[in-house]
């Protein structure tokens, strides 16, 4: 599937494998599959006016903004080769790159500097799954997970938009050299 955002709450989601459409529909209206029929949880997922008119304008360019982020993405892999952990994505995958994240082993200091050049960061999905409270009773505490642990501790996202400059990526990479 591929997410598309809008201003708010909103979203669209795609996907040509029917079976994945049908469930994703179901999420959106509360779990139903029909009026007052829940075979799974879900939520409500409608859009108003105004975030589908923002989606709508949206769809016109989203081709383009996933080629960018495609471009800026690859820039960002071959300046930081082998000097920081960058996101791998197999060959037969794309990613449209919502975010583009790092692993570092001194996330706090990283952000530190980066921050103080000017530089934003953010830290997406911190707690793993198996420590959040909503999933408490799947009894699975810190340790059964190493591996998502272990990222979850390490992930620092840098700026990542359609419209990022050669040279602002460049000042984010020098400034991350600086700081390895």
């Amino acid at each position: 599937p591929v997410t598309i955002g809008c201003n708010g709450d909103g979203g669209a989601l795609f996907t040509d494998d029917e079976n994945l459409a049908k469930i994703m529909r179901e999420i959106r209206s509360h779990g139903q599959d029909r009026h007052y029929h829940h075979p799974r949880i879900g939520i409500n997922g409608r859009l108003d006016t105004i975030q589908a008119a923002v989606l709508l304008a949206k769809m016109e360019i989203f081709p383009a903004e996933i080629d960018a982020r495609q471009r800026i993405a690859s820039q960002y892999n071959s300046l930081l080769l082998n000097k920081i952990d960058t996101p791998f994505v197999e060959k037969y995958n794309k990613s449209i790159y919502a975010q583009y994240t790092l692993l570092t082993n001194d996330r706090e200091l990283l952000a530190k500097k980066l921050n103080e050049g000017g530089i934003p960061t953010a830290i997406h999905y911190p707690i793993p799954l198996n420590l959040q409270p909503a999933f408490k009773q799947i009894n699975k505490p810190e340790g059964s997970h190493p591996i998502a642990e272990n990222i979850a501790r390490r992930v620092i996202s840098l700026p990542m938009s359609p419209y990022l400059t050669d040279a602002i990526q460049s000042k984010i990479v020098e400034k991350i050299m600086e700081n390895l």
